[in-house]
């Protein structure tokens, strides 16, 4: 007869427990608040200051709010705004009595007490980014945010200059896709980069901004793809050795994606996007049927964007990633051409992707068998070759295949040799036919695997 009473105890104390555990009160846990939920710990220590000023503007049970991208997600943010070598403090919080509105306050240091520089209050309900850069020429950086609000779907920007301790705000009315903040134009400062997708009459633009006594003023603009309905992908820095910009990866349809190479002509004196058909305002060069995104492959410092191609013999419909090729190519801005840096096949399903040898280029194509976790490259034949109305399967080349560690033994007896173990895993491969003219090397075979965990 005790037992429910017992029960009942138990989910007391565990309540109980919980409670004191929670940083915003009991009444958090069943709220589904994640940034609630996701506030740190009180300081202590130097640090300590920061909160307290905070409690004091913003009363005892604020909440933190997190970037949802960039490179800062920290709701409180160090970062040295004045160059005199001491970090100041960026704190995005929402006040206890708000119910929308994301404060900004920016927290110095002084004779060892933390006071504000200037605390600014927005409309939105979200922050999407945090950045840093030297957008109007003082030798000193500036705060960027972008603002999202969940709600409507807008964003815009707002840049914070310092100037004898003291923080100003200049509003940027400006939607965006993405936002960037990067030195375009070669003169040692930061421009504010953005772009946005055609909506209704609105057509999508890529745009550059600086803040010049206080005020916003565009450096250059140019359009990008109108059938690019959302950006998902952006990464600025290096087009080549002399030449920064961006690129953007934009999905048009379900299945058709397009990279869009965006910098400033020095020449010119104009933001460019070299690849964008004014007469059909799209961009078709760097179109594909598979969502990859571009970024640095080989670690050269210099941006690469992806070219995909389906594999000969490989089916039209529903093929798996390991049935297409995907060309990495760098952009020469002097030939406004683009130069094959490197080729791969990718299995997302066992985590890798294979370096593609030259000798191999039109020369193969795939296999997959996932209840075995093994992926074949075979040689094609081409219906030049054959006399044939079309091409057909040649000789099987080099087997890869994903073993558990209790399958390895015995793989081993089956001619296998060992690439690399992750994860309780051994990744193995075979030469299936070493006398072939296409034929790698075990070595070769090592050094052209690589985990996509370890990019």
């Amino acid at each position: 007869m005790r037992k429910p009473r017992t029960r009942k105890r138990l989910w007391a104390a565990l309540l109980a427990v919980l409670c004191l555990f929670s940083l915003t009160g009991c009444d958090t846990l069943f709220t589904g608040d994640a940034e609630a939920l996701m506030r740190p710990p009180r300081p202590t220590g130097d640090k300590a200051g920061i909160h307290e000023l905070l409690e004091k503007a913003a009363g005892e049970n604020f909440t933190f709010k997190y970037p949802a991208s960039g490179d800062y997600r920290s709701a409180i943010i160090m970062y040295d705004l004045t160059g005199d070598g001491a970090e100041e403090a960026v704190a995005l919080y929402q006040s206890a009595n708000a119910s929308t509105g994301v404060n900004i306050m920016f927290i110095q240091k002084q004779g060892g007490v933390w006071g504000s520089m200037g605390s600014f209050l927005t409309t939105a309900t979200q922050v999407d980014k945090v950045m840093f850069g030297d957008v109007n020429s003082d030798g000193l950086p500036e705060v960027v945010v972008g603002w999202g609000s969940s709600q409507s779907g807008t964003s815009n920007i707002s840049v914070y200059s310092q100037s004898g301790g003291k923080m100003t705000e200049t509003v940027l009315d400006q939607g965006y896709s993405q936002l960037l903040v990067m030195d375009f134009d070669g003169d040692g400062c930061e421009e504010i980069f953005t772009a946005s997708v055609t909506v209704g009459e609105q057509p999508g633009m890529a745009r550059l901004f600086r803040l010049r006594n206080g005020a916003i003023e565009i450096v250059g603009s140019c359009p990008i793809d109108s059938a690019v309905t959302s950006i998902v992908n952006e990464v600025g820095g290096l087009l080549s050795a002399n030449q920064t910009g961006v690129m953007l990866d934009g999905s048009k349809t379900a299945n058709t994606f397009v990279t869009e190479v965006i910098y400033w002509d020095k020449e010119m004196e104009a933001l460019v996007s070299p690849f964008y058909d004014p007469l059909t305002q799209t961009v078709e060069a760097t179109s594909r049927s598979l969502n990859v995104a571009s970024k640095d492959i080989n670690g050269d410092k210099i941006i690469e964007l992806p070219m995909v191609n389906l594999l000969p013999g490989a089916p039209a419909q529903n093929a798996p990633d390991t049935s297409y090729i995907t060309d990495w190519h760098r952009y020469d801005t002097e030939t406004n051409t683009l130069v094959r840096v490197m080729s791969m096949v990718t299995n997302s399903s066992d985590n890798y992707w294979f370096l593609i040898p030259d000798m191999w280029k039109n020369q193969i194509t795939t296999e997959q068998d996932v209840s075995t976790r093994s992926l074949v490259f075979r040689r094609w034949i081409s219906q030049e070759e054959t006399n044939l109305a079309e091409g057909r399967l040649g000789e099987r080349l080099l087997e890869i295949r994903a073993f558990t560690v209790k399958q390895w033994d015995a793989a081993q007896e089956e001619g296998y040799f060992k690439i690399l173990d992750s994860n309780n895993l051994v990744y193995a491969g075979k030469i299936l036919s070493p006398e072939s003219e296409l034929a790698m090397t075990e070595n070769d075979v090592k050094n052209s695997f690589k985990l996509i965990t370890q990019e």
